[in-house]
């Protein structure tokens, strides 16, 4: 079911309403990449794991006063965790007419814990697109400003009001952003103007290097990260194949080791798990006791990522 934002908590702009600290699930991080190179990350400031189904990530697209597409959020976050939300095309489309809408980076994929939905979906988000988190239908967090179209993106332009209606900086489009690490809750009430670096920390383009953990101050174990210098992505070589699969089998080839390999159904529910003592290379997996139908087989590394890939078994 789709939350509007009542038309009280629009006019109650200028404050940001937030609840106790450390007590509630928040936006993590902001990654609007190149083409489909898109995600969130939504992190746990708590000392205790937290069930996602009450959870929902709202796109509210180009100034709509409505929200555009949402995801149902599936999974547990463990203390001081987060959990990584990635575009779910991972196949280039074509569009017709020599127009491609192309995958998502395969990298971003080993961070990914959830795939978003197919087109239209929050993960097809541009610079300008506002993002809100809500719980049991309550705004727990919101990420740029609901019901305003800012251009291109969000600035640093305070005169027009960050928006990009007379230059500045773009800050939400073509980069990724990170929540600073005083930051111990969402942002309920929608702002008078987005600042965003008041509570964001920005990144170039098609920069995953925070993905997968976020340090905050609500950890008493945690040390801010070190943002400067960033070091470029080191590619991970990871292919799932046949895909659609036919013979009640399919391959897994990666550089690196595989911990656990866990299939959902199209409605979120585990359906298989497989643990055994994996070896670097190619492994072949048996799925012939799963019935026909599309599947999402979440591939957990040693190294702590995750791989998601959508499954077709015919």
């Amino acid at each position: 079911m789709k939350t509007i934002l009542p038309l009280v908590l629009v006019l109650l702009v200028g404050q940001q309403v937030v609840a106790q600290g450390c007590n509630e699930l928040f936006i993590s991080e902001y990654c609007e990449g190149s083409g489909n190179n898109k995600g969130f990350e939504i992190y746990n400031p708590t000392d205790q794991a937290i069930d996602l189904g009450p959870y929902v990530y709202e796109r509210w697209s180009n100034g709509a006063n409505a929200v555009s597409d949402e995801l149902n959020l599936q999974g547990t976050i463990e203390p001081y965790g987060v959990w990584v939300v990635v575009n779910g095309q991972t196949e280039d489309v074509d569009l017709g007419g020599g127009s491609v809408s192309p995958a998502v980076d395969p990298l971003m994929q080993v961070y990914a814990n959830q795939l978003d939905n197919p087109y239209p979906a929050p993960t097809y988000m541009n610079g300008d697109d506002a993002c809100v988190l809500t719980k049991d239908g309550q705004v727990v967090d919101i990420f740029g400003k609901p019901g305003e179209d800012p251009g291109t993106a969000w600035t640093d332009n305070a005169e027009s009001g960050y928006t990009s209606e007379d230059g500045g900086t773009w800050l939400t489009s073509n980069h990724t952003l990170k929540r600073k690490f005083d930051v111990t809750e969402g942002v309920t009430t929608v702002p008078l103007v987005f600042d965003t670096f008041l509570e964001w920390d920005t990144l170039p383009n098609n920069t995953w290097t925070f993905l997968g953990s976020h340090a905050c101050s609500c950890d008493p174990n945690a040390v801010p990260d070190v943002i400067d210098n960033v070091n470029e992505n080191q590619a991970i070589q990871f292919e799932l194949f046949p895909n659609p699969v036919s013979n009640g089998t399919f391959t897994i080839t990666t550089d690196q080791v595989m911990s656990k390999i866990e299939v959902y159904n199209q409605n979120g529910q585990l359906v298989k798990v497989i643990q055994q003592d994996f070896v670097v290379g190619r492994t072949q997996f048996d799925v012939s006791d799963l019935a026909e139908g599309a599947y999402i087989v979440n591939v957990h590394l040693s190294n702590k990522r995750t791989f998601s890939q959508r499954l077709l078994i015919q």
